[in-house]
């Protein structure tokens, strides 16, 4: 006996195609994905920024602090007066420090670093008496009428930037000093100790 398959033929107007509803859990399933990538070029966007603005202020710490460091070491006189801790409220950690630079003996001339706005200023001095102004003279000198010298800024400039604190304390010779940075909300601090070269 012989079977007879027969084929049945759908009418024109029930066409195969995407239902609604597949439509509407593909276009789901899209924005989902759309979302997802979109969350994570965000999140790496952030980190990768986050890092970048660390760097940076990790490299400007370094070099400021590089700089202050060594001229800290070779200063003749830390003209500043240091409270010895830190920790005492009474007696605060300075921000700034006025020092004798030690880089040249045969002239007398002082640093002093500063906070300014963000940035960490140096400013080089030297003092002089009018009737002598090639000769430098010690900042506390007086003359014979009683007059303190005048006041000579050899140069001033920017040495660091995105400080949002500087402090100094210490005693006997040894200065700490702490630096904080801020960058887009993104903080780094630091803190080190030097001792001056006459002690």
């Amino acid at each position: 006996m012989n079977k007879i398959y027969a084929k049945t033929k759908l009418p024109a107007d029930q066409s195969t195609g995407f239902t609604l509803i597949e439509i509407i859990v593909s276009l789901s399933l899209f924005v989902i994905l759309i979302l997802l990538v979109n969350n994570m070029y965000a999140l790496s966007q952030s980190t990768y920024n986050k890092n970048s603005d660390i760097a940076e202020l990790t490299q400007n710490a370094r070099v400021a602090l590089d700089r202050l460091s060594r001229e800290l070491r070779q200063s003749e006189t830390i003209i500043s007066s240091l409270p010895p801790t830190n920790t005492d409220s009474m007696n605060p950690p300075i921000n700034e420090i006025f020092f004798q630079d030690g880089h040249n003996p045969s002239q007398i001339t002082y640093i002093l670093y500063r906070r300014q706005g963000e940035n960490l200023e140096r400013i080089a001095k030297a003092y002089y008496f009018s009737a002598d102004p090639t000769t430098y003279v010690t900042y506390n000198s007086v003359d014979l009428g009683g007059s303190l010298p005048l006041e000579l800024i050899i140069s001033d400039s920017i040495v660091g930037e995105y400080i949002t604190d500087l402090e100094f304390w210490g005693a006997n010779g040894l200065v700490n000093l702490n630096l904080e940075l801020t960058k887009n909300n993104h903080s780094f601090s630091l803190e080190t100790s030097v001792y001056s070269r006459n002690h």
